[in-house]
């Protein structure tokens, strides 16, 4: 995704110790995944699977990015034993190509799960266990998941040792940056009492605005004055985990109706059911659709105003800059100390994005939120079906703060994915600035209070 100058070599060693360390090998070359189905009944742009070294067979792998602790099931399905149980073993990640499954990536001497990871996208698809955030939290981790694979532009995953480039230059190449809080630590236990390892912090989560109103700089400017941020967004806040492992947009029923929906009782009776790997059994889902999402970086210079209010700033700033020379200017809720603010940075999808609402009570709102009871509670799931169209970037070298950085993929119009890097605000007349795609532009002025 970025250029690296030791992104060519042939063999990484990532992580090398004793012989109770893991050991990671890779060769940083896109590793190339199949899709799952979806249940919504378009095209198989699902959970993102790979092959798998298992003896002699080569079953999927789920790659999912919103699973704690990774699996491979040793045995049969269904399990004998209803206990998962941790070992240590390997995981031989191969390349999911027609012309064969040459060797991409191992992880050797990993705890897994001893488990039967079930069907992610239909009951047809079943996989052999789940590469989850316990392992890629080790790395920075890039996804291409194009609208439409072929074989010259398929859906890849790519792992790296590191992510060195700064968020500036990121931006200023063009690239949508977010610092991303991680969930996750707190330790498992099976009903027995048979301790699990405590899973990392790898879960991320996005601070999202759902259904904002289509925007063009070319279309009129909204005003808005000293305080009234929030008074003037549109849409709704949503916090969203990022979770490859499913294939659509999930949403708890009680954010589907802060989103103006309608849940059905008894919800999703004659639905398709929804396959997460983060449950055991298939959930019943309400099937819908949601107009556009914005994914929206929480660090503006200014006190937190929800990603709405922020996604409405940003667009605001655009406009004054597009429009700056047919008299356009900042708007007084986006001056601070006589400065105009910076526009976060976000990248936003659409359109008609498909999507399963949940119970509040299923087991996978349950399980997002179980970690941090205490604190903002998870609306549910961002999927990879969600994201088509983009590629982006999973750095959690970063941490405690992970990044994401994101990118619309050639030939994808505006409306259906756009990516707005942070702009910086210019304090004096002699500065000059590039954002949102516009050529060099100076200091626009404040409009009258």
């Amino acid at each position: 995704m970025f250029v690296r100058l030791l992104g060519t070599l042939p063999l990484v060693f990532a992580l090398a110790g004793c012989s109770e360390s893991p050991v990671f090998e890779y060769d940083s070359r896109p590793i190339e995944l199949q899709r799952a189905p979806t249940a919504s009944g378009g095209p198989d742009l699902g959970a993102t699977l790979a092959k798998v070294a298992s003896g002699s067979d080569t079953p999927l792998l789920v790659i999912d990015t919103g699973s704690l602790l990774s699996s491979l099931r040793r045995g049969v399905c269904p399990s004998p034993t209803p206990e998962p149980v941790a070992y240590t073993g390997d995981i031989q990640l191969l390349a999911a190509s027609d012309t064969g499954a040459p060797l991409r990536a191992s992880f050797r001497g990993v705890t897994l799960l001893d488990l039967c990871a079930g069907a992610v996208g239909d009951a047809s698809t079943q996989v052999a266990g789940v590469l989850g955030g316990d392992i890629l939290r080790n790395f920075s981790v890039a996804f291409a998941l194009p609208r439409v694979p072929t074989p010259t532009q398929p859906t890849t995953m790519t792992i790296y040792s590191n992510l060195p480039a700064s968020d500036s230059d990121l931006a200023a190449d063009g690239y949508t940056v977010m610092r991303v809080s991680l969930r996750g630590s707190t330790a498992a236990a099976t009903a027995s009492g048979n301790g699990l390892p405590g899973p990392p912090s790898s879960r991320m989560m996005m601070r999202v605005c759902a259904n904002p109103p289509v925007f063009s700089p070319d279309g009129t400017a909204q005003t808005c004055k000293t305080g009234e941020v929030e008074l003037q967004a549109s849409g709704t806040n949503l916090l969203l985990t990022l979770s490859t492992g499913h294939g659509p947009l999930v949403l708890s029923a009680s954010a589907w109706q802060r989103l103006g929906g309608q849940v059905p009782a008894p919800l999703g009776a004659g639905e398709p059911l929804l396959y997460s790997p983060l449950t055991t059994d298939p959930i019943p889902a309400h099937w819908v659709t949601v107009s556009r999402l914005a994914l929206v970086d929480g660090d503006s210079g200014d006190a937190w105003p929800g990603a709405c209010a922020e996604l409405a700033r940003g667009r605001r700033i655009e406009w004054t800059l597009a429009n700056q020379n047919n008299g356009g200017c900042f708007q007084p809720c986006d001056v601070s100390g006589g400065v105009a603010l910076p526009a976060a940075a976000y990248l936003e999808i659409g359109s008609d994005l498909p999507a399963a609402v949940v119970s509040d009570a299923s087991d996978l709102i349950s399980n997002l939120n179980e970690d941090f009871p205490s604190g903002a509670q998870v609306d549910g799931v961002i999927g990879a079906a969600t994201l088509a169209g983009t590629s982006f970037e999973i750095d959690y070298i970063s941490q405690p703060q992970g990044r994401w950085v994101a990118a619309c993929l050639p030939g994808v119009d505006r409306q259906t994915c756009w990516a707005a890097p942070r702009c910086y605000g210019l304090s004096g007349s002699g500065q000059t600035h590039m954002c949102f795609g516009l050529p060099r532009l100076g200091l626009a002025p404040n409009c009258p209070q």
